[in-house]
């Protein structure tokens, strides 16, 4: 196996930063800042608010889903992020993703990804398209952790069944 030399004043980085990168994403220094969305009477109840920061953790080396995220699955929370620009769309859904980010057809679509970005599951859209938006968005629903393929057969490791209006509790109901 032949290696290029590296140019001058380059500097190879170290094996573990790197795989840190590619498992967390941008450094959180170029990451911008989640705008906090106005609470709507549907989110005036307290749910957890789930971090993207809290689905992954990295021990010796290995990513596994964290303690945090397992606790909460097959429970509501909510979520604020950035809907991922998709070169394909996947249908009945999106993913939410902490900083803007635009994916092409690599890696079955997904290759731009990362690893903690969520699908979220809109029920009410099985086998269409959402369209895109390019606002930070605050989702709520039922959140899920574990390896799964989507309605598209796109591989998932986190979701969230949006809530519809007959999933939240009605104000006249304790």
């Amino acid at each position: 196996m032949s290696t290029f030399p590296p140019r001058a004043g380059f500097r190879r980085p170290a094996p573990l930063c790197t795989l840190l990168g590619l498992l967390l994403g941008p450094p959180l220094a170029a990451a911008q800042p989640v705008p906090e969305a106005a609470p709507s009477a549907a989110m005036a109840e307290d749910l957890p608010r789930l971090a993207f920061r809290d689905l992954i953790q990295v021990e010796g080396g290995l990513a596994r889903i964290a303690p945090a995220a397992q606790a909460l699955a097959g429970h509501r929370v909510r979520m604020t992020g950035f809907m991922a620009k998709m070169e394909v769309a996947p249908k009945g859904g999106f993913y939410l993703v902490p900083v803007p980010v635009a994916c092409d057809e690599e890696g079955c679509g997904t290759a731009d990804l990362p690893p903690t970005a969520v699908f979220v599951v809109v029920r009410s859209a099985a086998g269409q398209e959402m369209p895109w938006s390019p606002r930070a968005l605050e989702v709520s629903g039922q959140f899920e952790a574990g390896y799964r393929l989507g309605e598209d057969a796109l591989p998932t490791h986190f979701r969230i069944l949006l809530d519809r209006p007959q999933d939240l509790p009605r104000a006249d109901q304790p």
